[in-house]
């Protein structure tokens, strides 16, 4: 068994080579989607084709994923360069996000469903609702 860090710096090259294939298929076959989009597509087919989550990658992604939010900073911050769009069609991009936030959780709780209790042999997960039978504190 590999010690951690070697581990780490494996699962480190694993997602920076699916990065590189992101990058080399969206500018040689000119995808129209975003290189980094393409790497989601390409690292969910490697882990539906291993059917499990190598600890290389895990233990490389868990880090990144802990600090999401700076990586949402160049988005966030782009949104100053087109104030003037924003202000001139803020009711269809109102409309356009609340619409695809719901889909999207809706398809997300459908999956979810489907996977923890449509699976044979799941254990049915129940968790209390923290607001029956017990009073907040506050």
């Amino acid at each position: 068994m590999m010690n951690n860090p070697v581990r780490g710096i494996l699962g480190f090259a694993v997602i920076f080579c699916i990065y590189l294939i992101s990058l080399f298929s969206f500018h040689y076959f000119s995808i129209p989607l975003p290189p980094a989009l393409i790497g989601i597509f390409i690292l969910l087919i490697v882990l539906l084709t291993l059917r499990r989550v190598p600890a290389a990658i895990t233990q490389s992604a868990r880090p990144l994923l802990a600090h999401m939010g700076l990586f949402l900073l160049p988005a966030l911050i782009s949104v100053l360069l087109y104030g003037d769009l924003f202000a001139k069609y803020h009711a269809a991009l109102f409309i356009a996000v609340l619409l695809s936030t719901i889909v999207s959780l809706g398809i997300t709780l459908w999956l979810s469903q489907r996977i923890l209790l449509g699976v044979k042999g799941a254990v049915r997960v129940n968790t209390p609702m923290a607001s029956s039978g017990q009073e907040d504190d506050n």
